[in-house]
């Protein structure tokens, strides 16, 4: 009877080295991670954008700024409540289909892709564009986009579908979060003032929803 038992505890005992090898390293240590989606994603953003000077071919723009809210996480690491302290920043890139002229209406439809950026060292400033691209990349998109511009006024609003394409997990306070999912489309509305030539071309503030 002793012998049995010390035979079932030795093969237990092996059974659990067995379990314990087969955990990676990082999840025995620190237990596995898991990423909370944001469903449905709701935030708002204040950019800024510039546009190739007139008669260069392949017309293409690029727009940039931070997230001033973001449903159910910090967007700021301090104040003032500005560029400056904001934790997540995108930047997009764009190449221009067409311009289709309505009267005083310019209607614009180009295509690129949008990047979110989790910058733990907020240093964002309007002067220098790059700034908004030097934190980590958590989310990366496809868009297509229709600008509706009144060229008496300079005013003009823009609606964009974004498909996201690839998203990554990053840490806010103690939880794991993460913009959707890969498949997964939002919009973003904008208004905005233009400035050309510019720089920059324009100002804009928005907001973003997923459904």
């Amino acid at each position: 009877m002793t012998r049995s038992f010390g035979v079932v505890a030795v093969a237990a005992g092996l059974m659990s080295l067995i379990a314990i090898a087969a955990v990676p390293a990082h999840e025995a240590a620190h237990g596995a991670t898991h990423a909370t989606q944001i469903r449905p994603l709701s935030f708002e953003l204040v950019g800024q954008f510039q546009n190739s000077p007139a008669g260069v071919t392949p017309a293409t723009h690029t727009h940039y700024g931070y997230l001033s809210y973001l449903g159910g996480i910090a967007a700021f690491g301090g104040s003032p409540e500005n560029e400056t302290t904001a934790l997540f920043t995108f930047y997009a890139d764009a190449a221009t289909l067409r311009v289709i002229a309505d009267g005083p209406l310019r209607i614009i439809t180009r295509t690129g892709t949008l990047n979110i950026y989790r910058d733990a060292s907020p240093d964002g400033s309007f002067d220098a564009p790059e700034k908004f691209r030097d934190g980590t990349r958590v989310l990366a998109g496809e868009f297509r986009q229709q600008v509706v511009n009144n060229t008496i006024t300079g005013s003009f609003t823009t609606f964009h579908r974004v498909k996201i394409t690839s998203t990554r997990p990053f840490q806010a306070g103690r939880r794991m979060m993460q913009f959707g999912r890969v498949g997964q489309t939002f919009r973003i509305a904008l208004n905005g003032q233009g400035n050309m030539p510019g720089p920059p071309s324009g100002y804009f503030a928005g907001y973003g929803v997923s459904g």
